[in-house]
């Protein structure tokens, strides 16, 4: 596994170096996913798979970066076969666990005719959300994590765990990255996730203050934290200590914090969407992976949004796409 990283002085608006990043962890769940068939009746479904730290990592692996993936799944055949499809896209699968009489948890995709995509969910039962559970279990998890330059999680995947688990991972990244580790992290706020805003708030703000690069959503974050203005998040994150934030924004494109102030970067015009499940996603795969390469930060939104382009116009959260 690849080497520890030394510790770097990290401050708000200043650019990480993580050309030396070598390998990642990325932390969450994935689930079997329903959704529409190009070119079919949208009545048909397709059965795939999908989860947002998944969806990234795929996408990190496909541009040729070591990526491994760390959740709970069942010991079922389609745990099995999820498993066996990540391996082909390249992503370590060694630290998976698979949990004895369990099922995945299972997701539908619904579109509009502009392709904006709304949800249901089978997964209050998925094997994912008691992966930190075990103290033992937890223990060797740490230790393996702690071999990658770069982990990345999500608010998903705050979302999965109790507060007990919640602690023991924030007081892991802390100690992480006090050793020089960085993390990178999407908020994905979703509300029905977080009955308790104020909860919530609470968790993601000490989440926040352990995170070195920030992915999140301006509709997310504003809704989360009550925000009227993308100015508003910046200063927001930059006083919790995140040294690199992006700010996605839909179709309006990402705004970028350099040390000339707030650039942004447009989004791909289409004329067609099909599909925005992934959109975000497959940006963050985009940009971390060229941010790897030693890719400026302006270039490497560039390249999140011919990711996230190409997926935005197929049904389904992984899709086929060129990274040439």
């Amino acid at each position: 596994m690849a080497k520890k990283m030394k510790s770097q002085h990290r401050m708000a608006g200043v650019p990480l170096d993580l050309s030396a990043v070598e390998s990642v962890g990325v932390l969450g769940e994935c689930m079997l996913e329903l959704s529409s068939v190009d070119g079919e009746s949208p009545e048909l479904k397709k059965l795939y798979f999908g989860g947002d730290t998944l969806n990234t990592a795929f996408y990190l692996a496909g541009s040729d970066q070591q990526v491994s993936y760390f959740t709970a799944l069942g010991d079922d055949p389609q745990s099995h076969w999820m498993m066996q499809q990540w391996r082909h896209a390249g992503i370590d699968c060694s630290q998976i666990r698979n949990v004895a009489g369990r099922l995945p948890g299972l997701y539908m995709i619904e579109t509009d005719p502009a392709g904006e995509r709304s949800f249901l969910y089978w997964r209050d039962n998925s094997p994912a959300r008691e992966l930190f559970d075990d103290p033992q279990q937890s223990i060797e998890l740490f230790t393996e994590l702690r071999k990658f330059e770069l982990l990345y999680l999500s608010g998903v995947t705050l979302s999965l765990y109790a507060d007990a688990a919640l602690n023991a991972l924030l007081g892991f990244l802390a100690d992480y990255r006090r050793q020089g580790g960085l993390v990178a992290f999407d908020s994905n706020y979703r509300p029905e996730r977080w009955p308790d805003q104020q909860r919530a708030q609470t968790i993601y703000k000490d989440f926040y203050a352990q995170v070195d690069l920030a992915l999140p959503t301006l509709e997310d974050d504003a809704a989360l934290f009550g925000l009227s203005a993308a100015e508003d998040l910046f200063e927001t994150l930059g006083n919790l200590g995140v040294a690199e934030t992006v700010i996605k924004q839909g179709r309006k494109g990402c705004l970028v914090e350099t040390n000339h102030g707030i650039v942004e970067i447009p989004a791909i015009n289409l004329d067609v969407i099909v599909d925005t499940t992934g959109a975000g996603d497959s940006f963050n795969g985009g940009y971390l992976s060229a941010r790897m390469n030693g890719d400026s930060r302006l270039k490497a939104a560039a390249n999140g949004h011919r990711y996230a382009a190409q997926v935005i116009q197929q049904h389904g959260a992984i899709v086929p796409i060129d990274l040439n």
